[in-house]
């Protein structure tokens, strides 16, 4: 809610709960001739406290201080204090009530060389005062000076306005606190710090207590120039008497303001006027106000809700940079905005009249990120897998995953992101994008099924002679799998059944791939494979070669000698080697040896050895 500010004479309403009445006082004086001075006395209290006194004792003092007499002045009557205000937009509290009341007297004193000390004391201030402590226990005295000769025919400044008791928070407050002196003195203003007076015991001492006076404690960070919490500070012109403040914290503050007059160089008096600012929140008749924002992330279009008071007519600027044609004079419009954004919606309320108000409002114009990614297949066994954020989002968007408590890692951000999971799974993958402030949110299953391990055994081990029959034993590990399918297959050719079990008839020399492939009802396969070697029964070592180029029994070759891990070694006539290798392919051409009859050694691992002689013939 917006409020306008000024400044009116008031009482708060924790002021008219209070016992007691004393809200400010001040005293003045005129020259009448021949000794003769009508001395003035106004105070000011809260409608509901205590009743102004029946009289008013003002001690007259020395101008040393001594005690001379004092003089009781009747109660004149008071008189509510009108409430004028300066702004026909404002409304007022209905409990609003000050009252002043003026004591005059007239008292006779001949001239005297120190001048005279008039003063008037009263108890109690109101409790709620937040700029002094135990307030309760605090009065006030009222005092000004008559000078002595040749200056005794003196009349002193009186305040022209009725103090601001009450002002608004937050509004600046220019306010002439100017004096008027009848002979034209030179007057100089200050803050000044009020004096305090009268007890509890005794709240109106007759006859008022001498000279000096103890001026009022100040509470924690407060003085006589800063009275009261305000930015900027108060202060008050020392030429014009202008005070000048913002008040800045509700409550009750006394502020004491102090005029000198001066003539001829000369100080001849200074008056105080003693009184209370109450600082309240003000409404305002005319109230622009727009209804928050409802609903965030929801898109570019805006219905606005118009919670303005006592307008009748509205202006209303959507704010929009793109266009000069964002404004409506309807009490609720609508607006799109072309593009995402923070702009800022103004509102006048009755435009173009005295009581116009304006409020200004920011609008966040997002939409929700929309956001997706897709979920990989189902997936047999562990697995490991990417998933990439997709959708309508900026690069400066938060991206996080909440993966599943099985997952490593179980959260994520960022995109794409690398995660695992173990066999026999489903997990929620939950996707959360976040720019703007706004959410945009996914969700999926990631599922993995358990997987058999394909094993089995073979009987005998191999490597095995030509003519041993194999028996094959499936061992496999179904791990709580429905297995539908078992294939074996021997080089890549299907058999049948549960176990492969091939006759002695069924090998022949050479090296074959058994294979065994599981299937489970999820579709997940295992397999697994094992090497069977078929050696032939014997070893055909020729007797003779002829590496000559024609083609024909180029090499010594032993038959089905790759069947076999073996070392062959070839010696001269003579017992020394020519030849020597290991796993022996039938490579020898007798390179580096003449033709001739050589001795050979070959031993197989499997520990037999053979020997014999070979002729090499080109």
């Amino acid at each position: 809610m917006h409020r306008i500010f000024t400044f009116v004479l008031l009482a708060s309403a924790t002021l008219l709960a209070r016992a007691t009445h004393i809200i400010g006082g001040e005293i003045y004086y005129d020259d009448l001739g021949n000794g003769q001075y009508q001395v003035t006395l106004t105070l000011y209290r809260d409608c509901g406290g205590i009743a102004f006194d029946g009289t008013a004792a003002i001690g007259v003092f020395s101008g040393m201080g001594e005690y001379l007499f004092h003089q009781s002045l009747p109660f004149p009557g008071g008189s509510f204090v009108p409430i004028e205000l300066d702004s026909p937009c404002l409304t007022l509290p209905p409990d609003v009530c000050v009252e002043t009341a003026s004591y005059t007297g007239v008292f006779n004193l001949p001239p005297r060389a120190d001048g005279y000390i008039l003063a008037y004391q009263r108890c109690c201030r109101t409790d709620e005062i937040v700029n002094l402590p135990n307030p309760g226990d605090l009065g006030l005295t009222c005092t000004v000076q008559i000078p002595g000769e040749p200056h005794s025919n003196n009349s002193s400044p009186r305040f022209n306005e009725l103090p601001p008791v009450a002002l608004c928070q937050g509004a600046p407050l220019v306010f002439d606190h100017s004096a008027t002196d009848p002979d034209g003195d030179q007057l100089t203003y200050s803050l000044c710090t009020p004096f305090n007076g009268g007890t509890a015991l005794a709240p109106q001492p007759v006859p008022p207590g001498p000279p000096p006076y103890l001026p009022l404690p100040w509470g924690t960070g407060y003085s006589a120039a800063y009275p009261i919490d305000s930015d900027p500070a108060i202060a008050i012109d020392p030429v014009t008497g202008v005070l000048t403040l913002t008040p800045t914290v509700i409550g009750n503050f006394v502020v004491a303001v102090c005029v000198q007059e001066v003539r001829d160089g000369v100080l001849l008096s200074e008056s105080r006027r003693d009184f209370m600012f109450s600082v309240v929140a003000c409404d305002a008749i005319i109230n622009a106000e727009i209804q928050p924002q409802q609903q965030f992330c929801s898109g570019l279009s805006f219905q606005f809700g118009n919670n303005s008071n006592g307008a009748q007519n509205y202006v209303w600027d959507f704010g929009d940079p793109t266009t000069t044609a964002d404004t409506s004079t309807l009490s609720s419009p609508a607006w799109t905005y072309n593009e995402p954004g923070v702009y800022e919606v103004t509102l006048v309320a009755n435009p173009g009249e005295v009581c116009a108000d304006t409020t200004v409002v920011s609008f966040q114009a997002f939409i929700a990120p929309q956001v997706s990614f897709v979920p990989p297949p189902p997936a047999c066994g562990d697995t490991t897998v990417v998933l990439e954020a997709q959708g309508a989002f900026g690069a400066t968007a938060t991206i996080a995953w909440s993966l599943g408590a099985q997952a490593d890692p179980m959260t994520a951000t960022g995109s794409p992101v690398q995660v695992s999971y173990p066999a026999a799974v489903q997990q929620t993958v939950m996707l959360t994008v976040t720019e703007n402030g706004c959410l945009g949110t996914a969700s999926g299953a990631v599922i993995t099924y358990a997987q058999p391990e394909a094993l089995f055994t073979a009987f005998p081990a191999s490597p095995q002679l030509v003519g041993t029959p194999f028996t094959f034993t499936d061992i496999s590990a179904l791990n709580g799998t429905s297995v539908i399918e078992r294939n074996w297959t021997v080089n890549g050719q299907q058999v049948a059944g549960d176990v492969a079990e091939w006759g002695a008839g069924d090998w022949q020399p050479g090296t074959y791939a058994v294979t065994l492939q599981l299937t489970s009802a999820n579709g997940c396969t295992s397999s697994y494979t094992m090497t069977i070697v078929v050696l032939p029964g014997e070893i055909d070592i020729p007797n003779v070669f002829s590496p000559n180029g024609d083609g024909e029994n180029e090499t010594f070759s032993i038959l089905d000698i790759g069947y076999y891990p073996n070392r062959l070694t070839v010696f001269n006539r003579w017992g020394m080697p020519v030849y020597e290798t290991s796993n022996y392919r039938n490579q020898w051409k007798g390179e580096d040896v003449p033709d001739g009859t050589y001795y050979y050694v070959l031993v197989l691992d499997d520990g037999r050895e053979f020997t014999g002689h070979v002729t090499l013939l080109r």
